[in-house]
C-alpha cells in the first residue's frame, strides 16, 4: 500500500501513516477519503500501561467501522479502536492530546510545518510558547503523578 522512497524513515509513525493515507487516495479509495471515513490521528499514548512513559504517535482511524490501522515500523497493525485506545491510554478529550486530520488537512499541515508531524501535540513541541506551563500545570500533574510527587519533594520548579 505504501510507496518506498529512498531516504525516508518508514519506522517514523508520522510519515508512515501519512504515506498510507496518501496512498489510499492514489489507489482509488476516494469514496472512503471523501467521506472522511479514514483520518490521520496524532495522539499522545502511554507506551506501557501505568509507566508514566508517554510520547506522541500517529495512526489511521476508520471512523465508520471503528478500527485503527497503524503502519509504523514498516508493519501493518489492524485492531479495534476501543482495544488500542484502552491499551495506549489515548485521551481524546485531554488538553492538546488528540487530533484528527483529513487528507487535505494533513497536506496543509505538512506545507505549513515542513514536516510530517507531530503538529499540534504540545507535549512534543518543547520550543512552543506555553510548553513549560502545559507540562508543569497540566500534563505532569495529570498523567505523571509519580513524577509530579518527586518534583514537589525535590522542589523542582
Amino acid at each position: 500500500m505504501s510507496k518506498q522512497i529512498e531516504g525516508i524513515d518508514y519506522k517514523n509513525c508520522y510519515y508512515a501513516n501519512f504515506n498510507a493515507l496518501w496512498s489510499m487516495d492514489e489507489e482509488g479509495e476516494d469514496e472512503a477519503l471523501d467521506n472522511n471515513e479514514f483520518v490521520l490521528v496524532h495522539a499522545m499514548r502511554e507506551h506501557v500501561p501505568n509507566s508514566e512513559f508517554w510520547g506522541g504517535h500517529a495512526f489511521l482511524l476508520n471512523k465508520e467501522h471503528n478500527y485503527i490501522m497503524d503502519f509504523s515500523n514498516q508493519k501493518l497493525m489492524v485492531e479495534s479502536k476501543d482495544k488500542l485506545f484502552k491499551q495506549w491510554n489515548i485521551q481524546e478529550t485531554g488538553k492538546n492530546m488528540y487530533f484528527e486530520y483529513t487528507l487535505d488537512e494533513a497536506m496543509d499541515k505538512i506545507q505549513e510545518h515542513g514536516s510530517y508531524g507531530s503538529w499540534d501535540l504540545l507535549y512534543e513541541d518543547w520550543k512552543a510558547e506555553g510548553w513549560i506551563d502545559y507540562m508543569k500545570n497540566y500534563f505532569i500533574p495529570t498523567f505523571q503523578p509519580i513524577q509530579n510527587k518527586a518534583n514537589k519533594e525535590r522542589k523542582v520548579v
